[in-house]
């Protein structure tokens, strides 16, 4: 039977944790636990850490009249610019060591196919997930603030900024707390500032409490019915909370998307966080744009992105991709080692499609 060193250098050079780092779906989490950002801006393998994003659009002009013999008008119908792009540096490193390296110790000298499941777990848990985490959290952070804050060990900082168009991250111009102050004024402005340049509304994505302030609004709850005034023996009014449903019935009569909320947390050494800000609103537009992702036997299309995760090539590796790496030390004490890294970074190419409220109290 393999000792637990040689199940991990078998793993190891059988590719199994080249698979889960490489898994394209793990950038999408678990029902339980979905990275909606990576539905906006997908992860693309980039072959280059540092490179320009050549933008090639292409739009409909309208024809001309003309003669039936003359020469045909031609037209543009191209956009074309370009920006610089350099990816950053992420890592991660764990150890598993005392009773959870015995019990793994223990099912790999059995044979059990547990100690594979244990082992694989460990990896996507404790190395590749946090990786992932990390473009997540970078992809809000451009998405609402558009700067991505790199942070490190040894006071390593980098504020990597993005385009970010007049108009598009504003704060809220009333306080949606005040019962005398519609929400829905500041919602419908933005959707009129997109469809000023030309985009449809497609996702509006908040979080519980800035939606928890909504329905509590008495103007909010005027509009989704959630107030009744009953006339029988004397006036009464009663109000009560707007449900979600209320309120995005609401936007359905205005032609505008459902609000979905999205609450997940990341941990850090020193607590949590919540990679959507517990005050903002984002909008996003459709784009046209699409993204390809490679399964494998087949390809799966996303439609109507803003941008895309570049994930490069990371330090000592040949090709582009997040990189595990483990390791068993029998020395006391006896332990796993584990190690990731990648080259990575949101990369925004629709600026104008992303429209995001905040400071909403």
């Amino acid at each position: 039977m393999p000792d637990l060193r040689t199940l991990i250098n078998q793993m190891q050079s059988g590719g199994d944790f080249v698979r889960i780092a490489r898994n394209p779906l793990a950038q999408f989490g678990t029902r339980q636990r979905r990275y909606i950002g990576a539905e906006i801006m997908p992860e693309r393998l980039v072959n280059e850490n540092q490179y320009t994003e050549e933008q090639v659009r292409y739009r409909t002009v309208v024809a001309n009249a003309g003669t039936r013999y003359s020469p045909v008008q031609k037209k543009k119908g191209v956009l074309v610019g370009s920006f610089d792009v350099k990816l950053a540096e992420s890592d991660i490193g764990s150890e598993l060591t005392s009773r959870d390296y015995d019990a793994l110790r223990r099912l790999a000298i059995r044979g059990s196919l547990d100690a594979v499941r244990n082992a694989t777990r460990w990896v996507e848990t404790t190395l590749n997930l946090p990786l992932v985490e990390w473009i997540e959290r970078a992809r809000w952070q451009a998405i609402v603030n558009a700067v991505v804050q790199l942070r490190g060990d040894n006071d390593f900082t980098e504020d990597v900024a993005y385009s970010n168009p007049s108009g598009h991250r504003v704060n809220v111009a009333g306080d949606w707390d005040t019962d005398t102050y519609d929400p829905f004024d500041d919602i419908f402005a933005m959707a009129d500032l997109l469809a000023s340049k030309g985009f449809t509304l497609s996702r509006i994505i908040a979080p519980r409490t800035v939606t928890s302030k909504m329905a509590t609004n008495d103007k909010v709850r005027a509009r989704a019915g959630a107030i009744r005034v009953n006339v029988g023996a004397g006036l009464q009014v009663s109000a009560g909370r707007a449900s979600l449903a209320q309120i995005n019935g609401v936007l359905d009569e205005e032609g505008l998307p459902a609000i979905e909320r999205y609450d997940l947390q990341y941990r850090t050494s020193t607590g949590t966080g919540y990679f959507l800000p517990r005050d903002v609103m984002v909008f996003i537009a459709s784009t046209g744009r699409e993204e390809q992702l490679d399964l494998g036997d087949t390809l799966e299309t996303l439609e109507n992105v803003v941008g895309y995760a570049g994930v490069g090539v990371a330090a000592g590796q040949d090709g582009p991709g997040r990189v595990v790496q483990s390791e068993v030390f029998t020395n006391k004490p006896p332990r796993v080692e584990g190690e990731g890294w990648q080259t990575a970074l949101p990369v925004i190419t629709e600026p104008e499609a992303i429209a995001v409220l905040k400071n909403i109290v």
